[in-house]
């Protein structure tokens, strides 16, 4: 088998490219280049292994670019439940499991709740729930009420914002002791306002870096530290970006871990969790949200995501998700592990010249606006927010504009309206770091 490959002669990049120019067959070679407004990126279609940044960078120990799977690409089926009233939300919960869900998310928004209610016939110890919660004294009420068995199975989300500087000692003298993951880094959020893969992934990695520092000053090691650091990211709808912008979101954390010196390799590894959201979900035209919603869920198993939620596309609407709609939100995962085996092979995209060119790309940008939060003086600094949300809104701004004029397409949003009328309309999404959310079928 070792000379097979001599019979052969290799094809340097010159060779390759006058081979897609004579497959072209006279057609112009603007076909194979793409230049990306919003997401400023210009690159061709094809690249080779000479063809420039098509490789990890060089200098990184541990850069888990490809993820942290041994055997399989496996991730958690995760349904997500808002508790407005704990019975309801304890019954949709029974409702996921019964219907596949394999882990169970629930927003909680108040900064009380009855533990008993919520939770109530559900097994804990044997799925993996998370609970997002707005106040450290919800935390510290969990930790009340459970057993450690169930304790062990348990993730909390609380944001940067939400931690009163009070409340720093009390929290880190609790995870000194028992490491859980509780802070969470909200790309998600971010990218429900608008923002491109590398704002998105930049942002991430400003929080998960004032966790990180905060927790150390307050005496936790780096491996303590990294291991109550988790990540949100949210599915936009170009495959490969969503692909690229994962494995960029790994390199990087890796590559800011390795600043502190940690003792195991194991806190190299960022823990992510995909969520499909509503930016570009249609309520006129509803079964289009099918395909979309497959898709990214596609880019987030490919991208090695640890937990993959597909919230139905009308749980925003006033009428509120349908049964039809459920299922199809928890069974698109299924389909994706059980029919179509996209958790037997890990990274099957690694190795693609154009997605490790795309993955370089989104880090270098993404990086670069990271370095400046941090001159700024970190996420939590004024500046370094203005920074942020400027930026942010310059790109939601022009995604809407792109829509309206029909530059950019979605099918039944501007383009192949549905004949039929449909009554349902979205509820009033909230903001997040002062950011209107974009939803592209309002904004024309």
């Amino acid at each position: 088998m070792g000379k097979l490959f001599e019979e052969f002669s290799k094809p340097g990049y010159t060779d390759w490219v006058n081979q897609l120019k004579k497959d072209l067959k006279g057609q112009s070679e603007e076909l194979l280049q793409r230049k990306d407004i919003i997401e400023e990126l210009d690159f061709n279609s094809y690249q080779h292994q000479d063809s420039g940044n098509t490789k990890v960078p060089e200098g990184f120990n541990n850069p888990y670019v490809r993820g942290i799977h041994a055997t399989d690409n496996t991730w958690e089926n995760l349904g997500t439940i808002v508790v407005r009233e704990v019975s309801e939300a304890n019954r949709k919960a029974l409702n996921l499991l019964n219907l596949g869900a394999t882990a169970l998310r629930f927003e909680l928004t108040t900064d009380t709740v009855d533990w008993s209610k919520l939770t109530n016939e559900i097994q804990l110890q044997y799925i993996q729930t998370t609970f997002k919660i707005t106040d450290p004294r919800l935390y510290f009420s969990a930790l009340d009420h459970f057993k450690e068995e169930a304790l062990s199975t348990i993730f909390f989300e609380l944001e940067l914002a939400d931690i009163h500087p009070d409340q720093w000692s009390d929290l880190a003298a609790s995870l000194k002791e028992k490491q859980r993951y509780i802070f969470v880094a909200n790309g998600y959020s971010l990218q429900q306002c608008g923002s491109t893969t590398w704002q998105e992934t930049g942002y991430c990695l400003s929080v998960a870096h004032e966790f990180l520092s905060t927790l150390i000053r307050h005496g936790l090691s780096t491996d303590e530290a990294a291991a109550c650091i988790h990540f949100n990211v949210g599915a936009g709808a170009v495959y490969f970006y969503e692909i690229a912008k994962i494995r960029a979101l790994r390199l990087l954390w890796a590559r800011i871990i390795e600043e502190y010196q940690p003792e195991h390799n194991c806190s190299f590894s960022a823990r992510i969790t995909g969520i499909t959201g509503f930016t570009n979900k249609s309520l006129k035209d509803p079964y289009t949200n099918l395909l979309r919603q497959t898709t990214e869920a596609m880019s987030l198993a490919f991208g090695g995501v640890h937990a993959l939620c597909v919230q139905p596309y009308d749980s925003h609407s006033v009428k509120g998700a349908t049964t039809l709609s459920t299922r199809m939100a928890v069974n698109i995962p299924l389909i994706l592990q059980e029919e179509s085996y996209l958790d037997k092979v890990i990274d099957p995209l690694g190795g693609s010249y154009v997605l490790e060119f795309l993955t370089n790309e989104i880090a270098d940008k993404a990086w670069h606006l990271f370095q400046q939060t941090e001159e700024l003086g970190g996420i939590s600094a004024n500046e370094a927010i203005q920074l942020m949300t400027s930026s942010v809104s310059g790109k939601a701004a022009l995604r809407k504009q792109r829509i309206t004029d029909q530059s950019d397409s979605l099918i039944g949003i501007n383009i192949f309206p549905n004949p039929v009328t449909e009554t349902n309309e979205w509820l009033e999404f909230g903001d997040y770091l002062g950011l209107s959310h974009v939803n592209l079928e309002q904004s024309i």
